[in-house]
């Protein structure tokens, strides 16, 4: 106990000790505050003091007299009445000094005194009309040749060091002025600092004496505030807390300790917090472990899960029959739903959109046990009826899960433009017929794959012409879901595939996820979202040229857009107004996108229903033509500014233009509608 009770007096003496140092700390703090305020308010206002006076003094003294004064010795009745003058204004004021010196302003060090007044009590002695004296330092240099150039109205120079017997000092110039405005003389005056450092110290007295007494009152006050809600509850905790080591009993006392709550069940729980907060911190490391742990398996697993389908595009740069592009963005760290394209031979192309049920890393492994399936099976050959077939019997000989997946199997035909599929309980595509809609393609849905073994799948036809698109999904697009649980709907996503319908498949799916993630806004994705889109291309549709970006190379580049354009039926007139256009922009490249150096210049033409569309690339320097003003046509050749006529022209000719620069490159597109 007696250990205890020493601690308990510690404790008691170092919370009363931090409070007093601190209200210590706390006045020093305020004195310096009140120091530095008062010392720069006082000086401020001495010097604005002794200004007024050297002002006031310049009206004892003749200014166009000076030089007279000087050459006559000071003999004169009007000098003496001067010298009188100033001799009673220095003692009156009670300054050290009143004197009148004309400087030299050669070179601003060395002055001739004119008239010098002596106050009381002072080292000083009075110096003689046409004494000369060098400057004391360059700080009287500066000083004089800014109050004779016009610099300053004043000025002040304090003297604490090197004062030679004489005492610390303020000395207040001022210039004086004859009839014409010009400084013939400084009025100088002297001011012993005695008065500042009197002046602070009963300021500084009061401030300590009443900082010392504001902290011992609040130093008592929190003394025994902190005494009495603090220390001597804790003193009957520390006792009740030894008691309860040593007897194991509850202390049913310390509800009447304090007041304050949090003091008084202290004693009551600390016996059982130290138990429980040891075993918290136990589970919750090996929770934080295994979460760790759970972390970078998803990370892996999801890793493997997207670099097991094709994620690269585009895809089958080599060729130009068709293009394709498809997106995955699961609703959990790993997905269930899965597409997958490839090449059976130089002439067909298997296409895969399926969904798992369930999610989560159960329905991962069981979508890429079916993806590697598929996709081993296809390249053995065969329809696709029958590819599900062998996929089916496989999966249900080992599904001890009861999982289950829809798909939808089709292998194109690339010449021809026939598309051989079976539909494993997935939901139908969507196809585009040139110029036409998209609409839902209905056909015969056998059962999912995993669900019996034994079942004979079927195959069925599509027929896609040159410029048609079917686009495959998973129901999570249709069943994507808002925060007031509407879904986006097929009729949704119909109507979205129809706004971007004359766009490649990626701005069509680019498309439906932005319109997707407008309508879910902030609620959380119900379900995996999975897309692909796949058209087959038109002859007409699409044709890239790429020339070094020389002016002799234009008679290529027109060749090319010109034998476009005849393919596509373009009238003469719309083509003329075309081949201007690009003229304009491709001699622009030519001259200046790669200054004196060489590049390349890519032009590529596309047909989208009617709409030509002409994009020319460069890696010149970044250059918008279409940040230059227009020309004022309203004026004649000769006002107008040289330049810019010719982007003018091609705005008039085409029914848009645009211009980024991306990747490094520049993009300049127009577009024409022909039909």
């Amino acid at each position: 106990m007696n250990k205890i009770f020493k601690i308990r007096t510690n404790l008691a003496f170092n919370i009363v000790s931090a409070v007093i140092l601190l209200l210590i700390f706390f006045s020093l703090i305020v004195s310096a505050i009140g120091y530095v305020s008062f010392t720069n308010a006082f000086y401020r206002e001495y010097r604005e003091s002794t200004c007024n006076m050297a002002q006031t003094a310049t009206l004892l003294v003749k200014a166009d007299n000076i030089d007279t004064y000087l050459a006559e010795g000071g003999t004169s009745d009007e000098y003496l009445q001067s010298q009188k003058n100033l001799d009673k204004y220095c003692l009156k004021m009670d300054v050290s000094l009143v004197y009148v010196i004309k400087v030299d302003t050669s070179d601003y060090g060395r002055f001739t005194s004119i008239f010098n007044s002596v106050g009381r009590n002072t080292p000083y002695s009075p110096w003689k009309l046409g004494y000369q004296q060098d400057a004391t330092n360059d700080e009287y240099i500066q000083v004089y040749k800014d109050l004779y150039e016009g610099n300053i109205s004043n000025g002040t120079i304090y003297r604490t060091k090197d004062l030679k017997g004489a005492p610390p000092h303020i000395t207040t110039l001022v210039p004086i002025k004859d009839t014409k405005g010009e400084v013939v003389s400084l009025m100088c005056i002297q001011r012993p600092m005695k008065e500042l450092k009197d002046g602070r110290r009963p300021y500084l007295i009061n401030i300590a004496i009443s900082t010392v007494i504001l902290a011992t009152i609040v130093a008592l006050l929190c003394t025994f505030y902190i005494r009495r809600e603090f220390v001597n509850p804790l003193r009957r905790i520390a006792t009740e807390t030894d008691r309860f080591a040593k007897e194991n009993k509850k202390g049913d006392e310390l509800g009447s300790v304090s007041k304050i709550h949090e003091i008084s069940t202290i004693g009551l729980s600390i016996d059982k917090m130290e138990s429980d907060m040891l075993r918290h911190i136990e589970n919750l490391t090996a929770v934080t472990a295994e979460k760790e742990r759970i972390g970078v398996e998803l990370s892996i697993a999801s890793t493997i899960q997207e670099n097991s389908i094709p994620n690269i595009f585009p895809a089958f740069p080599a060729r130009e029959e068709f293009d394709i592009f498809a997106s995955m963005t699961p609703a959990k760290e790993v997905g269930g739903d899965f597409y997958n394209f490839f090449l059976v031979d130089d002439d067909h192309l298997a296409i895969v959109m399926a969904d798992v049920s369930g999610k989560g890393i159960p329905a991962a492994l069981f979508m890429m046990v079916t993806n590697i399936l598929i996709s081993d099976r296809t390249h053995m050959g065969g329809t696709p009826a029958e590819i599900l077939t062998f996929v089916n019997n496989n999966i249900c000989e080992h599904n001890r899960a009861d999982m289950f997946v829809t798909v939808w199997l089709g292998i194109l035909e690339i010449s021809t433009g026939k598309i051989t599929a079976a539909n494993a309980g997935h939901d139908d595509p969507a196809i585009y017929r040139k110029g036409g809609q998209f609409e839902i393609f209905k056909s015969k849905h056998d059962l999912v794959v995993g669900a019996m073994g034994g079942i004979k799948y079927k195959d069925f036809e599509i027929q896609l012409n040159k410029g048609d698109k079917i686009f495959l999904y998973t129901d999570g697009l249709p069943e994507a879901t808002d925060k007031d649980n509407k879904m986006f709907t097929l009729d949704g996503m119909i109507n979205v595939l129809n706004k971007h319908k004359n766009k490649n498949p990626e701005g069509i799916l680019d498309g439906i996820n932005e319109s997707v993630s407008e309508f879910v806004g902030d609620a959380p994705q119900f379900d995996d979202l999975t897309m692909m889109c796949l058209e087959l291309k038109d002859d007409k549709c699409l044709k890239t040229l790429t020339v070094d970006a020389t002016t002799e190379n234009l008679a290529t580049v027109n060749e090319f857009i010109d034998g476009f354009l005849e393919m596509n039926d373009c009238p003469l007139k719309e083509q003329m107004k075309i081949d201007l256009s690009v003229e304009e922009v491709y001699v622009n490249i030519a001259n200046y996108a790669y200054g004196d150096g060489t590049g390349e210049a890519e032009i590529s033409i596309e047909n989208n229903d009617g709409e030509i569309t002409i994009v020319f690339k460069d890696s010149g320097v970044a250059y918008n033509p279409l940040e230059k003003a227009d020309p004022d046509i309203s004026l004649s050749a000769d006002e107008r500014e040289i330049g810019g006529l010719g982007i003018f022209l091609t705005k008039k000719n085409m029914d848009s233009l645009s211009y980024e620069y991306k990747d490094n490159q520049n993009i300049f597109t127009m577009t024409k509608r022909i039909l």
